[in-house]
């Protein structure tokens, strides 16, 4: 609850009026909240002069305690009641301390260098606010600020420089607190020198505490790993953010600009988000029956994958031959939440370091907004993770940096509304990554190329290499001794050898176990990472809204599911140097508008079943041997309905084609028939004009599948050089003339 003065309480006539209101206020619990552009609201009954250090005491509710001049040493003020400090041109060289709930007014320009923990400690409530501003720094200490508050703190004005001034102090604050954060007006800046240690801007470190901001700024710059701007610590602390502006650059590894493990809101407002940190090391360690913590090391040999005495591959190794500690790395995120809700806002993130990311969480609801997220860095170059206590794994692909990511087999990233510009530049950077489900669009939503706006809007790019490594990992148990800081074993004896450990994307045996044996045999255990567009783990389902993939290198897949697809409606547009479209399980498509056009594989590949029973299909790649449309099961391809256009290479076409609805098929499609002309289908529920794009090669022979909604019979396509007058949808020169 907020009590605020009225509008025609001048100070010169408010003596009964505002003590009244500052007494009904204390009554009732409430926080009195000042506007910062109207600074006749902030006149007290009683005000005391504080021009030297000391201990001063409140006489009654409402006294202004105003601090004015130098001074050398520590203030304290108490007061049983509201009461209020005033900063006026003050330069305070101790700490200022604040019993009962408090207001702090700052006029002019004012100063507070303190040498303990902290500059302001408040017990209780503390509401900053005024025209003027205050540079505040102290040392701090960890999980103290260099303003202290033991209740809830409110940003209501002014203009607030917080710095913590010891690099060495591990987990210091700008401001912490023991209630909730409101940001009203006004501006707060928390900024930190460099070091390696953990430091946070805003920290709540109490259950059920919140962080509310719907007005001002809070800009965060600290350098130390794992720094965190905006702290829940808490897995019932919430923030919700529907207004104001919040400002992160964050140069430590492993650092983020909002974390906590519960629920994150935003509904308005700007977050902006600098993070050029890379990964933070982690050392995996259990304990041994004494208690000592052990450390699990692996040993890995590199190679080149070959096959008959030929290299398949030309890549460089990841990481160099050698033994190293295991690691978790801790990755640097603008958001990092447990449930991450925007709806509205304006989002812009720039993540440059190895495995930096964009918006994480277990639960991802984006439901609108603007996004504007670029990530530039590869993946983590530590590259082992603990499973369980006697299984490794690389993890190279989870390491990668990405803009949107998700955390676990139950996580759902759903995406249903706002605009998305995204960019990954680095090498095996990634869109999109969800380790659970993906859901993009509303179910049951309709989206057709005319319309002029789409919910979701996403357009994104990839520009970086994928990279590789294989490695013959054998896993030993050791001390920490010298080794962990280095992630060298020199000097350290290693007690126990456990079993070769077999990395994940492994192509075959061969490999012996640790001391050698086996033999390569033409295979080996790889791991590798793609830069990919978007990626699920466990299954996509796509409603409506537009999405627009291009990717630029070997690899770089636009839309991929390690489970099942199903594409319901939406645009989907995608230009790919890899799969424009891959499943590992089955894809269904009941609708919608697909574009697929790849540069160097499959426009859509499934190693389950493809079931298309409508929409608009368009797939096309010229590299031999791939398809335009590709399953690798049995069954093949199953057309249902809808329309239909595939142009791959003469020399494999889709493993199969069937279902209810008839379709054409060739192998021997003369490539300067078709190549930048219009397919013209004959009618079915309509007649369709499909350009083929230009081919890199105009000779030659093309595979062709193509079938049209409405079909009885399969019918021989004929092709124009013209397009008809009338129909056009705005996809790709496709027509639909009734």
């Amino acid at each position: 609850m907020y009590v605020e003065v009225p509008t025609q309480v001048k100070e010169k006539s408010m003596n009964r009026r505002v003590f009244a209101v500052f007494a009904l206020a204390a009554g009732l619990g409430a926080a009195v909240v000042f506007a910062a552009e109207r600074p006749e609201l902030y006149a007290f009954p009683f005000k005391t002069e504080v021009t030297a250090a000391g201990a001063y005491e409140a006489s009654g509710v409402g006294e202004d305690f105003v601090l004015s001049g130098e001074i050398g040493g520590d203030v304290v003020v108490t007061g049983t009641e509201l009461c209020r400090v005033t900063l006026s041109n003050a330069t305070l060289n101790g700490t200022l301390t604040l019993t009962g709930d408090a207001q702090l007014w700052l006029i002019g320009e004012n100063s507070i260098a303190s040498a303990g923990d902290s500059a302001i400690v408040a017990d209780k409530a503390l509401t900053i606010g005024g025209p003027g501003s205050l540079a505040a720094s102290a040392p701090g200490s960890k999980k103290i600020g260099v303003v202290a508050v033991g209740g809830d703190f409110t940003l209501a004005g002014g203009e607030t420089v917080l710095t913590i001034a010891n690099p060495t102090a591990k987990n210091a604050c700008g401001v912490s607190l023991g209630g909730s954060y409101t940001q009203l007006a006004g501006a707060l800046s928390v900024v930190g020198e460099s070091g390696d240690v953990k430091q946070n801007g805003v920290f709540l470190s109490k259950k059920k505490t919140s962080a509310t901001i719907s007005g001002g700024t809070l800009s965060v710059a600290l350098g130390g790993e794992k720094s965190v701007g905006l702290a829940l610590d808490k897995d019932t602390c919430t923030a919700a953010i529907s207004g104001g502006r919040l400002v992160f650059a964050m140069s430590g590894d492993g650092a983020k600009g909002i974390k906590g493990d519960g629920t994150i809101s935003m509904s308005g407002g700007l977050l902006d988000a600098t993070l050029t940190g890379g990964y933070a090391e982690d050392f995996y360690t259990t304990e041994d029956d004494d208690g000592n913590d052990v450390y699990y090391y692996v040993t890995l040999t590199s190679s080149t994958k070959t096959s008959g005495g030929t290299s398949t591959y030309s890549t460089t190794s990841l990481i160099a031959s050698g033994t190293y500690a295991v690691m978790d790395p801790s990755k640097s995120y603008a958001i990092k939440g447990g449930t991450v809700n925007i709806s509205g806002g304006t989002v812009r993130i720039r993540a440059t370091g190895a495995g930096g990311r964009g918006i994480g969480g277990d639960q991802v609801t984006l439901s609108g907004g603007a996004f504007h997220i670029e990530v530039s860095g590869g993946p983590t170059d530590v590259f082992v993770e603990m499973l369980d206590e006697d299984a490794l794994t690389t993890c190279l692909d989870s390491g990668a940096a990405a803009c949107l990511k998700t955390s676990g087999e139950d996580s759902v990233l759903s995406i249903t509304g706002g605009t998305f510009h995204l960019a990954a530049t680095g090498s095996a950077g990634k869109l999109i990554n969800a380790a659970g489900a993906l859901v993009i669009g509303t179910e049951g939503a309709a989206t057709l190329p005319t319309d002029t706006s789409f919910s979701p809007d996403i357009f994104g790019s990839t520009s970086g290499e994928k990279v590789y490594c294989a490695a013959v990992k054998q896993k030993y148990y050791g001390s920490l001794a010298t080794a962990a800081a280095t992630n060298s074993l020199d000097g350290l004896t290693l007690s126990v050898a456990a079993d070769n450990i077999v990395t994940s994307g492994s192509s075959g045996g061969g490999w012996g176990g640790p001391g050698g044996g086996g033999g390569m045999g033409g295979n080996e255990d790889a791991d590798y990472s793609n830069p990919k567009g978007v990626k699920a783990e466990v299954s996509v389902a796509v409603h409506s809204g537009r999405l627009r993939v291009t990717t630029a290198n070997d690899g770089g897949e636009g839309l991929e599911s390690k489970g099942d697809m199903t594409i319901n409606g939406g645009l989907l547009e995608f230009v790919c140097a890899d799969d424009c479209v891959n499943t590992a399980g089955n894809l269904t498509i009941d609708g919608g508008w697909l574009y697929a056009a790849s540069t160097g594989n499959d426009g859509i590949d499934s190693n389950g079943t493809i079931d298309i029973n409508g929409g608009v299909v368009l797939a096309f790649t010229t590299t031999s041997p791939e398809c335009g449309i590709d399953s690798d099961s049995s069954t093949g391809i199953r057309i249902n309905g809808g329309t239909v256009v595939s142009v791959g290479s003469a020399t494999q076409m889709a493993y199969g084609s069937s279902g209810n609805q008839p379709s054409y098929r060739t192998t021997s499609a003369s490539a300067s028939t078709y190549a930048g002309k219009y397919l013209v289908l004959s009618p079915g529920s309509a007649t369709v004009y499909a350009k083929i794009p230009a081919l890199s090669s105009t000779s030659g022979s093309l595979s062709l599948v193509c079938s049209n909604d409405g079909w009885t019979t399969a019918k021989t396509p004929s092709t124009t050089a013209n397009a008809p007058s009338t129909g056009e949808t705005g996809f790709h020169g496709v027509y639909i003339v009734q």
